[in-house]
């Protein structure tokens, strides 16, 4: 069976770069993927949703983004690449069926509307630093009982939420991806150099460097309350005191 990427490329002329092929490719059930603006997530994720939608007939695909606009952006990258007329399903307007039965739906990131969908086969977290940690519960159980894939994408945004903690969390079973914009052949290094100026060197490393940096209303960055933390001191006595 041909991978993902050889797959894009042969049915849609796709010619990813080596660490989106490396993405593409991955055969981890659970991903995190941390990479710079403009490196090409969501075209990476909307072909990789695409094809295991079309190699699991009558699976579901959720798609959650922080905005309904993005989810519909993600909608468009995914139809570009629909071979006949879009079909949607009638369970949401942001959406696509195929012909096996299959759909990839896209939901705006609203805890309260966003529950309801059960045996999602793959679960897409797009922008996910930027998604309230009540929908990361509200929607992670729906992958349970089909054991389906979650994927996690974004460009840092902080040192707090769900996509910080799980990128620090080394016993949470990810799978890990991280693309710099130094990594990225297809950026020009004098363009990147005109960002690193209009930027400062702070919101470059962010954005571009993919560095999780205090927010300006963090006193205390997150490193230096984890280092405070031991399990070596026995706890106190309430009793005692």
């Amino acid at each position: 069976m041909r991978t993902p990427s050889e797959w894009a490329r042969a049915e849609f002329g796709f010619e990813a770069d080596a660490r989106q092929r490396e993405v593409l490719d991955t055969e981890a059930r659970r991903v995190l993927l941390c990479c710079s603006r403009q490196w090409g997530k969501s075209t990476v994720t909307a072909l990789r949703a695409l094809h295991f939608a079309e190699h699991h007939p009558g699976s579901t695909t959720l798609c959650v983004t922080p905005t309904q606009r993005q989810s519909g952006l993600f909608l468009e990258k995914v139809q570009r690449y629909v071979k006949g007329p879009v079909v949607r399903d009638a369970r949401e307007a942001a959406s696509v069926k195929l012909a096996n039965g299959s759909s990839i739906i896209g939901l705006p990131g609203q805890e309260g509307t966003i529950r309801g969908f059960d045996d999602v086969g793959f679960l897409i977290l797009d922008e996910a630093a930027l998604i309230q940690d009540c929908v990361y519960t509200a929607t992670r159980p729906m992958r349970v009982l089909s054991d389906g894939l979650l994927w996690m994408i974004s460009t840092p945004h902080g040192q707090s939420g769900f996509f910080h903690v799980a990128w620090h969390d080394e016993e949470g079973g990810w799978t890990r991806f991280k693309v710099s914009a130094a990594e990225c052949e297809r950026f020009r290094p004098e363009v990147l150099a005109v960002e690193r100026v209009a930027l400062g060197e702070r919101m470059y490393a962010q954005e571009y460097l993919c560095e999780f940096l205090p927010s300006d209303l963090q006193m205390i960055p997150a490193q230096l309350v984890e280092g405070a933390v031991t399990d070596d001191e026995e706890p106190l006595d309430e009793a005692a005191l």
